[in-house]
């Protein structure tokens, strides 16, 4: 009777899939009690009513559009300890999201998206080992009017062994059998096995890893089988010597990656892809994204870690947040051919079209040959599309060979619909590939691509005098890419000091030689850098920086000196005061072309009240070129000003006003103001009300409108009802739309 019942199929398949666990539990003789059974389940029921409408007016033409979306989701889960150390994870989640669309210009149609998730885990574990099974379905149905259903199956076979024993290297081994096909097996059918096995050991400063993948991959509708086989390893080590007078680190990571691609004559479609391995994850928030803008290091972009945030947050940001443009790049140390980057996220977009189509159409990606001067990169015909069945943008572009490159992307802001279900959209990860169409090689039985890259650090640091304060320091980067032969190298020796010359003065400085090889050409560079600081008083600091860079590559002079005075005042409690002011040289590559920037900044920071900050951020530049094809003075003033008030935690209220002026430009002044209220935050009925207006030079204006209501059932089970009305004007267009969303979460058990 229960084998019939658990082979009998009936639509609500993941409530089968987890009611199947639970009835074996149930009859299983002497099973566990080491947690009570109620306690592992969760039933979940959840229903989404959305309607939206807008209306578009262009030059006296007015277009109407609205839409009506039921989203209805059950969850089933079982999370049990069936033995002390034997765990079960079961459930699965059944979902159908249908959406009715009519407009004053086309016929209504009626999308229905039926979604199917069963899984099936158990977990064995103890303080050396872990061993786990599993297996989870996701099947897709589509059906929209006047087109054939389609439906998409992904079938994920999982096992895995974590070795951890103590004083000795961790062992982690991986198979995972993927199929993903359509009904017919005629638009899609793909089988992929998937092995990888991961060893670390640690002992005193010595770090050793190493991670062996095997990825067969068959297409079978392209008539593609793909056989990829990486490897890599990494040595590291860290120590003092000598009464910690001389330190020491160093690096060596060495990856193999080898593609073997079998075709026949009648192949046209699929690609085949080549990882590449950068040297080092880059990020930074800032709207500067061209001509010249520098991202700093963030190595969790590359450390192969695919669920945990790097630190960056491309969700909606809280009022009178950060809105910066979030900028993520990498560093491939030489000249690298590049045309696709895959961006990781934690969470999946898949069921969220509108949140999807904002990055779609704002993702850019640039080049760099410094991380400094970037230019733009001609996206692909297809240029970015997300999943499916994985957390990822893949962002297409045109073959690009560079040391540096970076995608780029703001956050949610609240006029998208739905924004507001995603305060957290965290980026985790950060891969780049060289793409190539399985036509290329058509007609070859089998081909074989493969590439190793290397790459190498030394860094000894060691301390000469204690007074002054003196350190020689030796550097040495390497890196090669075998087959193609690409090296560079830098051998870096310098000498460093600090010394503090009375209570109220200190100064260091450093120089250093630079020794190396780029792009198969001699390279030589002298880095040097003095500073002076001044405190006369605990609030009141002001330091001289004078940098400067001379180099030359292949017989070509390229030189930067800067020096820049920083002043840092509190001149009152509640009143911080920063003035820089800074003059940059610059003899570029190109003979004949020079440019002399002059920089004065003004920074302060007031709080008259604790419950108000005001602060003003202004800066002019002023940048006198010579030479080149575009010689001439171009003078640059940006500036914000923030007036935040806070009377209590319920009410928070913000005005931004941005200016952005630049020489033979039209001056660009963006008002922004903000209010936040949420009275009864703490009740069981909760109210909300957001309102955010931005102005903009030119007849640019945008008005967000969100109040909102929720009921919290119980701890767990609430409703919550929201209305969105959101008016966009720029010349020549008005666009007014509006958004109702009824939430309902019940958890049943």
């Amino acid at each position: 009777m229960l084998r019939a019942l658990c082979s009998k199929r009936i639509l609500a398949v993941p409530v089968l899939y987890a009611l199947c666990p639970l009835l074996i539990l149930f009859f299983s003789p002497g099973r566990a009690t080491a947690q009570g059974l109620l306690q592992g389940i969760n039933a979940l029921l959840e229903f989404n009513y959305t309607f939206f409408s807008s209306k578009t007016t262009v030059s006296g033409s007015t277009t109407k559009i609205a839409t009506n979306t039921y989203d209805p989701r059950f969850t089933l889960s079982v999370s049990t300890n069936i033995f002390p150390n034997l765990r079960l994870d079961a459930g699965g989640v059944v979902e159908e999201n249908i959406s009715k669309s009519s407009s004053n210009t086309a016929e209504t149609t009626r999308t229905a998206v039926t979604t199917l998730t069963p899984y099936f885990y158990l977990t064995l574990s103890d303080p050396l080992y872990t061993a786990s099974i599993g297996y989870n379905r996701r099947e897709v149905s589509t059906e929209t009017t006047g087109q054939p259903r389609f439906t998409l199956f992904n079938d994920d076979y999982l096992a895995v062994l974590k070795w951890r024993p103590w004083g000795f290297p961790s062992i982690e081994a991986q198979f995972e059998r993927t199929n993903t096909y359509d009904e017919e097996k005629e638009v899609q059918n793909t089988t992929k096995d998937y092995i990888s096995l991961i060893s670390r050991y640690n002992y005193r400063g010595l770090d050793i890893r190493y991670q062996g993948t095997y990825t067969d991959t068959n297409d079978k509708v392209n008539q593609v089988d793909t056989k990829d086989m990486t490897q890599s390893a990494w040595l590291s080590y860290s120590n003092s010597f000598f009464d910690r007078r001389v330190s020491l680190s160093t690096s060596y990571n060495i990856n193999y990656q080898e593609i073997q691609t079998s075709t026949t004559a009648q192949s046209t479609g699929g690609t085949v892809s080549l990882q590449l391995f950068p040297l080092a994850g880059l990020s930074v928030n800032n709207d500067t994204v061209t001509p010249t803008i520098t991202l700093g290091p963030n190595p969790a972009l590359i450390d192969g870690d695919l669920g945990t945030s790097a630190g960056i947050n491309i969700g909606l940001p809280p009022l009178g947040g950060d809105t910066r443009i979030r900028q993520m790049g990498l560093d491939f140390f030489v000249a690298t051919e590049v045309n696709q980057l895959l961006l990781w996220i934690n969470l999946d977009l898949s069921t969220a079209p509108v949140i999807l189509t904002f990055f779609f159409s704002n993702i850019q990606v640039f080049s760099s040959p410094d991380n400094v001067n970037w230019s733009p990169v001609p996206l692909a015909l297809t240029p970015v599309t997300f999943g499916p069945f994985q957390n990822r943008f893949v962002i297409n572009f045109t073959n690009v060979t560079t040391r540096f490159i970076k995608v780029v992307t703001p956050p949610l802001n609240a006029a998208i619909l739905g924004a507001a279900s995603f305060p957290n959209i965290f980026v985790t990860e950060l891969q780049a590939f060289l793409t190539k169409p399985v036509s290329s090689v058509s007609g070859v039985t089998k081909n074989t691509v493969t590439s190793t890259t290397q790459n190498y650090y030394l860094d000894i640091k060691t301390k000469i005098l204690d007074i002054p304060t003196l350190f020689y320091d030796l550097d040495y980067y390497y890196t090669r890419i075998d087959p193609s032969g690409q090296l560079r190298y830098i051998v870096s020796n310098g000498l460093s000091v600090n010394q503090r010359l009375s209570q109220v003065f200190t100064a260091s400085g450093r120089a250093a030689i630079e020794d190396g090889e780029e792009e198969k050409e001699h390279r030589v560079a002298y880095v040097y850098d003095a500073v002076v600081q001044a405190t006369p008083l605990r609030t009141l600091t002001d330091r001289l920086v004078f940098s400067g860079r001379d180099e030359t590559i292949g017989g070509k002079h390229d030189s930067t000196n800067s020096i820049i005075l920083y002043n840092i005042a509190e001149l009152y409690k509640g009143l911080e005061v920063n003035l820089n002011v800074g003059k940059n040289f610059s003899n570029n590559l190109t003979p004949g072309v020079k440019a002399n920037e002059t920089d004065v900044e003004l920074l302060a920071r007031v709080i008259p009240h604790p419950a108000m900050t005001m602060s003003l951020d202004y800066k002019y530049s002023i940048v006198d070129q010579s030479g080149g094809t575009t010689p001439g003075s171009t003078a640059t003033q940006r500036g914000e000003f923030t007036l935040s008030y806070n009377p209590f935690r319920t009410l928070f209220i913000v005005t931004t006003i941005d200016l952005l002026a630049v020489t033979g430009q039209r001056t660009l002044v963006t008002q922004n103001y903000g209010l936040n209220w949420s009275p009864f935050p703490d009740g069981a009925l909760q109210f909300r009300f957001f309102y955010n207006e931005i102005l903009t030079t030119g007849g640019i204006e945008q008005r967000v409108i969100n109040p909102g209501v929720r009921w919290n059932i119980t701890k767990r089970s609430f409703l919550d009802l929201s209305y969105q009305r959101i008016k966009n004007v720029v010349p020549g267009q008005k666009t007014d739309e509006n958004f109702f969303n009824a939430q309902l979460k019940l958890f049943l058990l």
